[in-house]
This record gives C-alpha cells, structure tokens and sequence, in this order.
C-alpha cells in the first residue's frame, strides 16, 4: 500500500498554495481530489501547474448549483478524511460546507483553510496575492537599497505562496495523525500573511527589548547597496567571468577558505588576528583585493572542483532556476524527476522505507465515480480533543543555527514536546545578532546542553532518543555517528524513530560532506538570479570596482530566506515521517536538505518542459514582474498594484479608462498613480475589487507590532523569556483554536537539569556532570 494510501483529502481551492499543499500529500500516496470551477482552476495557465496538479484525480463542481454542491458535501462526508480550501468562511456558510457544518456531522474530520491575508481583520477582504501580502506587511521596503532607487523594492521569490503551502501540509498532517491516534478531527487556518512570518528574524523583539532599557540602539546602518560583503559571504568572479557566493559563516570554515587560497599572512601577521570586521578598513580593502585577483586565477569549475575536494568552503555558483534543474547536487539527491512532460521538481524528502512516487496529471473524472469508498472513522481514545495535534508528541533537536532549529519550533507550535540537544557552550546563533534571532528559533523548547564528543553525553543523548517519536539534526554526513547519535544507533534501541537528516546538500552528489549557509541555495537555485533580473555579465572582466558593486548587489538580493525555506519543509517533513509511522508502525531515516527545500521555493519555474514560457523577468530598477504586478510611485508614497484576473483587468480597464494592451501601459499608470497619495488610491481601488496596496508605509517589524491586521488575526502572541520577561511573539504558522497559548524563547541549559532527573539522574551525577563538563546548566 502507498505511504498515505487510507487518505482521502478533497482540495476545493484554486491556485499554488493548496495545490502544493495537496501535492505533497499525493507524492505520498494519498488520494487528493482536485475540485475544479467548471471553467477550470483559473490558475491553471500558469506555467507550473502541472507540478501542483500532479498525481490528483480532478473533478468540476458548479457551487452555484446547489444539486452539485450536495453531492459534494456527499463526498466529503461520506468518503473523505480530510478538506484544504481557499473558499472564504463566508463562502462555505453559504454553500454549508464550513467548519460546523461539516463537523456536525463528521467530529473526525479534519478541514484546513489558507486565505490571503488571515480570516479576521480590515485586510480579510483584499485579494489574496503574493505581491499584494508582501509589498503591505513591509518586505518589500525591507527590500529597499537592493537597487539603487528610493522606495520600496520588489521582492521576487514567492516566500508567501512556499511558506504557507507547507505549513498547510504540515498542519493537515500533524490533524490526521492526531486523528489516527485519538480519534479526534481539527480545523485550522492558515494565509500568505502568516507565511511572511518566517523572514523575520526575530527583530520584532528589537523595539521591546530597547522600549525596556533592555537593549541598546544600534548605530544607524547604511543603505544596502553600498554595504560591503564581508568576507565570510562575499560574492567573487572568476577567470571565465563567472560568479561564486561563498557562505563561510564560521570563523572555522572561514579560516579554511583562507588557507586553500594560500593567504598564510591572515594566519601570522598581528594585524590580522581576530574577526575581519575588526581590521583596520584599509587592510579589509587591501585583502579584499587581493582575494579578487586570486580568484580571477582559475575558471569557476576549476575552484569547485578544490572546493569538493576540500570538503570544508562554502561556495557554489551563481545559477538560474532553469540551470539549478541539472546541478549535480540537484539531480543526485533526485530533486528533479523525469516526467512524460519533462523535468520535474522531485518529492519534498527522501523517506528510506517508504518513498513517496511523482504520478502524472490525470484526465477529469465525474464525482459520481468516486462515491461508495468505505471510510473508516477512527475509534476516539481520549475523551476530549487536544487543543494542538502534536500534543503527546516529543520531538529531539540536535541542530544549529536557524533552519533545523526554527523547523523545529513550528513542531513545538503545533503542540509538541521540543527538547533542544546544544553543546556546553550554547547554539553559536544564541551570540549573534544579540540574540534575537536565536529567540525566535527556540520558542516552545527544552534545552539541554551536552557535551556529545564525550561517552557520558551520548548515553544521555540515547536516553533521550528512547523517549522521543521524532529526532531532527543538521551534521553533515558521519558526524552523528561520531556522536553517537547516527540512525543505526538510535534506532537500535527506539525502532519507531523518526530520524530526520537536513543538511546543506543532501547524502548524494558533490556537496553531500560540504557546508552550507543561507547564502549558497539563494545563489544556486535561481532566487538572488531572479530577483536582480538576470546573471551578471560574463562577456568582460571587471575592474575591482566594478567587482565591488556587483558583489554590493548580488549579496543584498541574497537574502536570508534559504534558512527559514528550508525550516517550513522540514516542519512538513516531520509531520509527513510522523504521520506514515503512525499508519505503518516503524519508523525511518529520512533526508531533507537545503537544495531541495530552495527547490520547492522556486516552485513556479523548477520544472521544464516543451514551449515552456520563460519566468517572468524582475526588471532592472525592480519595479515589478510587467504593468498589471508592480511597484508604482505616487504622491510622496508608493503602491504595488496587483491586477491578475481578467475579471480584475476589464475592472481597472473601466476605473481608468486605459488601454491594458497598450505599450506604455505602466508609463501612463506612472502618470495616474502620481496624481495621489498611495493611501488614497487603496482606498478607491480595494473598493472596486481591484488589487492595490500601500507599499511604503512600514517595515516588516513595523506590521507585525502596530498594524490592526496584526492585532485582529493574532500574528502577534504573548510569551515569557527568562531573561527579558514578558514579551510578544510572532505567532504559529498554522492556527488551530484561537485560545491557544504559545511559549517563549528557551534559554541554554535551561532544562538540563530537569530533563536529568526526569531520566534518572541523582543529584549527585548531575552535579559530576557538571563539574566534569559533561552538561551545563542556565
């Protein structure tokens, strides 16, 4: 039997987001069923769409006629374990297809809802696209200073549409485990708002923690694009003019790149001793230079090729998404596939004991065809029904930095148990940034800090594994083993394990023993290539100078989201092991990694095929994808106007009685826009049904902490921090009840010695551990 094969999910959405979410569940068995508008998904011409169509058996309901309708709810109540949708709740009243409705008649049932900007709210209403959510909730003046402009800056990678389509998959998989092991069904929403959440890293906390005397204010920064690299992430060129980001976070790693390129002097010389940044400028510049002209020395290929021998330099080049689809790394670790069509992103993990299958998209088939299936409600164990789906649920982390780590806080969101394996000297992102990112990755959890190179630490660390459901760590390949916390070992004495590997590249091809940070999958898989709207030219070498601009651009386009990409599908990944352990009774290794989940964020144009269209290109002042999805400046204030259906096109058409076909279309839009202010023209075109925006009016930080949106759909929480105090929070990604209550940033160690006593430990060996080393305590 397929891996999810006693799933029935009926997708009554149109459109990417619920079409990936499904997706991920056919990949793995499940019979989705796609219900189509009878004139068809109205997303369907995207170029894409045979991607989040495939391996669905697609029906066509008219909800305006209420005989169909019946048969729909039929189907759902009758044959169906689970319902994703895009309606509105307004929508599904009407249609008696809500929430109420539907669990009136089925307490099983489990039904998840994503919208654009949240269910409740002054924005509940807007059109629900990408650009529209991103551009008001301040990414895209989070962008400012990528191009030398003023304003706000498009931000090209569909974050958003990714985010939210994983934490829909997540959510409806962590619900139906729940249900096969309670017996309970649950509803939850989700928006492309919340799936904005991620990117934050944690500076929400930032205007708290200084509103307190708490925190310091930072000196003021400088304009994006005229900061330099530094060196651990700096963009460099080659012999042959092409591009190589290096992604050394670590002064280790660092270091290495510094000895492979020979710079012997950075090792002996005083003025080089300790972090770069505190070099005397004009050496920084000096060695800055001089790492140019050596990089000029060989064809990019070449340095890969010492790099991969080397095993420890972050590096990889500079790519579009359309190349990405034959990186070594990529085709390796089978993150595209072979299709009927053509290639394919590939399944969103590797599962060694049950793989999921990319299947084709199907022809149309008639409901009536799919009534009689024999359901099997699961028999409710516990008499009340968990507030969240992971309770009951433990989850060990032995993982750093933000993309393991912050996966594993969604899990502790969705109610699990989260215990946090660091060594004694803590997570190295707790040092960074203050804090505040580490924060935000480390909500919900227990922390233990262990030495594991030590024979006492490993036995703990096992202890803990007998007690655990899921195990989530980012080494690279061989070092859990060295450990003592490989697969083999763990497994051994818990065979229900869910063991999950993320790691940069994945076990297979070139970088399966290499490093990676965030900046190396935003250069490889396409997101920085898109967002400056093309490669840089290769067809002359560059002056220094040049170099330096161009390095300016490259890195401030790079940013941060590869970590947190990658955090959403692990999330989905654990939920997916968890849920098919459930279902089977044994547990797996399973491998996720960074390629792979930058892969499924550049989900609208990792796929070729014949007479594919090209992705739409940003353009050089990145404004926007064309006239109708762009940036527009106004009166001392900016829009981003989003006009996609051509019901929305003949509506704008009419308001400003313009030809949409015209040329110097977004000229003369240029030419309207500026008659106003940008909080006018929301007003009057929201009113309209036509998508527009204010896009200047805060930051990202600013939204989530001051705007009514925020306040009414609960983006913000209330936690506590050992440190800090009570505090507010970004809150889940996946909402279940309202009610709900969610915890604050853990400290390093500060469970140690409880999760000790918990598995036996007297008093007197936890204090020799401690004077030994062995553990630290908060």
């Amino acid at each position: 039997m397929k891996p999810l094969g006693s799933f029935r999910v009926v997708e009554l959405g149109i459109g990417p987001v619920t079409g990936l979410a499904g997706m991920v569940l056919a990949d793995f068995g499940a019979e989705v069923i796609k219900v189509n508008p009878v004139a068809g998904d109205p997303f369907a011409d995207m170029p894409s769409s045979n991607l989040w169509l495939r391996g669905k058996k697609q029906i066509s309901v008219d909800l305006n006629e209420p005989s169909q309708v019946s048969e729909l709810r039929e189907l759902i109540l009758q044959t169906s374990d689970a319902v994703i949708t895009t309606l509105s709740t307004a929508e599904r009243t009407k249609l008696r297809l809500d929430n109420e409705t539907l669990r009136e008649s089925r307490s099983d049932l489990v039904i998840g809802a994503v919208s654009g900007f949240g269910e409740r709210g002054p924005l509940a209403d807007y059109p629900g696209y990408e650009g529209l959510v991103a551009a008001k909730s301040g990414r895209m003046m989070d962008f400012s200073g990528i191009v030398d402009r003023e304003g706000p800056v498009y931000s090209a990678l569909q974050v958003g549409v990714h985010a939210s389509s994983q934490s829909l998959a997540a959510g409806l998989l962590a619900a139906l485990e729940n249900r096969t092991r309670t017996g309970h069904g649950h509803t939850f929403h989700t928006s492309l708002l919340r799936g904005m959440m991620p990117y934050e890293m944690g500076v929400v906390s930032v205007p708290q923690l200084r509103g307190r005397g708490l925190m310091k204010a930072a000196p003021p920064q400088r304009v994006r694009i005229k900061r330099m690299p530094t060196f651990n992430y700096h963009p460099v060129p080659t012999k042959d003019n092409r591009w190589l980001q290096f992604g050394n976070l670590l002064p280790h790693l660092l270091d290495n790149y510094f000895r492979v390129m020979g710079f012997k002097k950075l090792f002996t010389e005083e003025r080089y001793k300790g972090d770069p940044l505190t070099w005397d400028p004009e050496d920084q510049e000096q060695i800055r230079d001089e790492m140019f002209e050596a990089m000029q020395t060989r064809d990019l290929q070449d340095w890969m090729d010492i790099y991969v021998k080397e095993g420890s330099v972050a590096a990889h080049p500079y790519q579009s998404s359309q190349e990405a689809l034959s990186d070594p790394d990529i085709v390796d670790n089978k993150h595209v596939v072979e299709t009927q069509t053509g290639k394919q992103l590939g399944l969103v993990a590797n599962l060694l004991k049950t793989p999921g299958k990319v299947e084709e998209v199907s022809e149309p088939v008639a409901l009536t065809s799919l009534m009689g299936r024999p359901l099997q409600i699961p028999r409710k164990t516990t008499p009340t029904k968990p507030s969240k789906p992971l309770e009951g649920v433990t989850v060990v982390e032995s993982a750093a930095i933000i993309a393991a780590p912050l996966g594993a806080s969604t899990l502790a969101d969705l109610g699990a148990r989260v215990i946090k394996i660091e060594p004694p000297t803590g997570d190295p992102f707790r040092s960074m940034s203050r804090g505040v990112g580490a924060a935000k990755c480390n909500t919900g959890k227990e922390s233990i800090c262990l030495d594991l190179k030590s024979p006492h630490g490993q036995k703990v660390a096992q202890q803990l594994a007998t007690k655990a459901d899921i195990w989530i760590h980012n080494y690279r390949v061989g070092v859990p083993e060295k450990l003592g916390i490989g697969y083999d070992q763990l497994s051994s004495i818990n065979e229900k394990l869910v063991y999950i590997s993320a790691n940069g590249y994945g076990p297979n091809g070139p970088g399966a023993k290499r490093p990676s940070t965030h900046p190396i999958p935003g250069a490889a898989l396409g997101g920085v290539v898109w967002q400056i709207g093309g490669l840089p030219d290769t067809s002359r070498k560059l002056s220094n100078q040049e170099i330096r601009e161009t390095a300016r651009t490259l890195l401030s386009s790079n940013d941060v989201n590869p970590d947190p990409n990658t955090s959403m599908v692990i999330a989905t990944t654990a939920t997916l092991g968890l849920c098919i352990q459930r279902l089977t009774g044994t547990g797996q290794k399973i491998f996720v990694d960074m390629f792979g989940a930058n892969a499924y964020a550049n989900w609208d144009d990792f796929l070729s095929y014949e007479n594919k269209p090209e992705r739409p290109q940003v353009d050089k002042l990145a404004f926007g994808l064309s006239p109708l999805y762009r940036l527009y400046e106004c009166e001392s204030s900016w829009v981003f106007l989003g006009v996609v259906s051509d019901k929305e096109k003949q509506k704008l058409e009419t308001h400003f009685g313009l030809d949409l076909q015209s040329e110097d279309l977004a000229e003369q839009l240029s030419g309207v826009f500026r008659q106003k202010h940008a909080s006018e023209w929301e007003a009057e075109l929201i009113k309209q049904g036509i998508g527009c925006v204010r896009a200047d009016e805060n930051s990202t930080v600013q939204f989530f902490l001051e705007s009514e949106q925020a306040r009414a759909d609960q983006l913000l929480v209330p936690a506590e921090h050992a440190e800090w105090g009570s505090y507010m929070r970004l809150g889940p990604m996946v909402e279940f009840d309202a009610e709900n209550s969610y915890p604050g940033a853990s400290l390093a160690g500060d469970s140690t010695h409880s999760l000790l006593s918990e598995l036996g430990y007297s008093s007197q060996q936890i204090e020799e551990f401690e004077t030994s080393g062995v553990i630290r305590a908060a």
